[in-house]
């Protein structure tokens, strides 16, 4: 079952007071387990590309059904930049997205995208923070 709207929009909110605490802006989303969109918040002052750089890495995250920071280490392998060209760039590596795991299952993910990809985590922690 994909994560409910209400839900989701309570984890887009969390990531964004993170993100004001720590003083950027920001693109939060929440996808359901095959990378669909479920909710999306963009931050006043966030720049316009984080809504797909946002979009992309929980895309990832929801398709390796796991961090993408752990993705950086094969991010230079030919067969990743393959990923990468052949998804139009939808594929994404470096810090930002995590899976949602609800009772051992992946059920989507949550990505965030404005500041540095350590900025990006903190903010994605505090979004499965507010799930819990």
């Amino acid at each position: 079952m994909p994560i409910p709207e209400e839900n989701a929009m309570q984890m887009v909110k969390a990531a964004h007071t993170m993100a004001a605490d720590i003083g950027i802006f920001v693109t939060a989303v929440v996808v359901d387990e095959g990378g669909r969109l479920v909710a999306l918040g963009r931050m006043d002052n966030a720049t316009p590309v984080t809504v797909d750089l946002a979009m992309n890495k929980a895309y990832t995250a929801a398709s390796f059904q796991k961090p993408t920071m752990e993705l950086q280490e094969v991010a230079s392998q030919s067969w990743f930049q393959s990923l990468v060209v052949s998804s139009n760039g939808r594929v994404t590596p470096g810090g930002g997205a995590v899976p949602v795991v609800d009772a051992g299952r992946m059920v989507g993910a949550v990505a965030v995208a404005g500041g540095t990809d350590a900025q990006d985590q903190r903010c994605c922690e505090a979004a499965l923070q507010a799930l819990a």
